[in-house]
């Protein structure tokens, strides 16, 4: 009798342990959550008060409106969540075993997010890269490929409802294999973005420097998310007794709308700056290149004796709506 006791003394006691676990990083990955979503809505503000200067892109308004929208509901299940493992379960140590509605449908809407992200950038490396099919095919297709069983990886979890199932084999295979597929699906975004952006270098400095801003902001973007959604596969796969995948899976979205808005208000704040670097990908950097007419002018410092270009004054203007690139100065003469 006294073993059996001890032997139930002892399990209560890790389920607690375990239980304790959960909750902190539960805790701990809702406060990052909420942190980064804060940032978001100072993003969707910038984005959209500076907007309000332009008419067009409508499509674009509308598509980073949803996205913010699901953000927002999956930030309301995230605290549903927490209220409902630490309030209405108070004090009832197995309930806190059952799987949360709420935490399912979260799961929906991450990968969703994660998915929309990443078929924006394949949009847009398809207008810069002037269609390449099997680049834009390949991402289209890792994009829908970790959609999938991260889809799958919910609905399991819906006919499972117990926490006990995420240390299940086939829970660790679905979601490793979402995570990884997303993880390179990040690293090709990455380097086809900063391929293809470097080969619209013109030679002049300027528009040099704010390509070279373009592919800084694709790089940081790039390994935000790679390093979240590779800690979340790394948590599931190599400790599937544990719940570090919460801090990771929580965070997710919240990164992927906070790195595309950043880089939408980037590539707005470079065209206030005085050139016509806008949406990536439609209407820009698939202009520049090595034959686009140049028409110069002459003047201080504009072209220097050996005949190469210098654009260093604030006269510089790359007009790509316009399908050209001019420099001009205030005083000078046509060559």
């Amino acid at each position: 009798m006294d073993s059996d006791a001890a032997a139930a003394a002892a399990a209560e006691a890790a389920l607690i342990s375990a239980l304790k676990e959960a909750l902190s990083c539960l805790v701990l990955g809702t406060i990052f959550a909420t942190c980064v979503y804060g940032v978001s809505i100072l993003q969707v503000y910038i984005y959209f008060r500076k907007c309000r200067e332009d008419a067009t892109h409508f499509a674009m308004r509308s598509f980073v409106a949803i996205l913010f929208i699901l953000d927002t509901i999956s930030l309301a299940l995230t605290v549903q969540v927490l209220y409902e493992y630490t309030v209405t379960d108070f004090g009832q140590p197995m309930l806190l075993l059952n799987v949360p509605r709420s935490l399912v449908f979260f799961q929906v809407i991450s990968v969703l997010i994660a998915c929309l992200v990443q078929l924006f950038f394949a949009h847009r490396i398809w207008a810069l890269s002037k269609h390449n099919y099997l680049l834009v095919g390949s991402i289209f297709v890792l994009a829908l490929c970790s959609f999938g069983p991260g889809l799958a990886l919910s609905i399991r979890l819906w006919d499972h409802a117990n926490i006990t199932y995420f240390a299940m084999l086939s829970t660790r295979i679905l979601g490793g294999i979402a995570s990884g597929l997303s993880v390179l699906c990040d690293i090709i975004i990455v380097l086809a973005l900063c391929y293809y952006l470097h080969s619209k270098r013109t030679g002049f400095k300027r528009t040099d420097t704010m390509i070279d801003h373009l592919i800084v902001y694709a790089i940081n973007r790039g390994i935000l998310t790679a390093i979240c959604q590779t800690g979340h596969m790394v948590s599931i796969a190599a400790y599937p007794s544990h719940s570090y995948f919460f801090v990771f899976g929580l965070l997710e979205s919240k990164l992927y709308i906070n790195t595309l808005l950043a880089t939408l208000n980037a590539q707005k704040a470079m065209r206030r700056e005085g050139t016509n670097i806008v949406e990536l990908g439609t209407q820009i950097l698939d202009r520049i290149s090595g034959n686009t007419p140049v028409t110069s002018r002459t003047g201080n410092h504009l072209r220097s004796s050996d005949g190469r270009h210098d654009d260093t004054s604030e006269s510089f203007v790359f007009d790509l709506s316009h399908d050209k690139a001019r420099t001009h100065s205030d005083m000078g003469h046509k060559v």
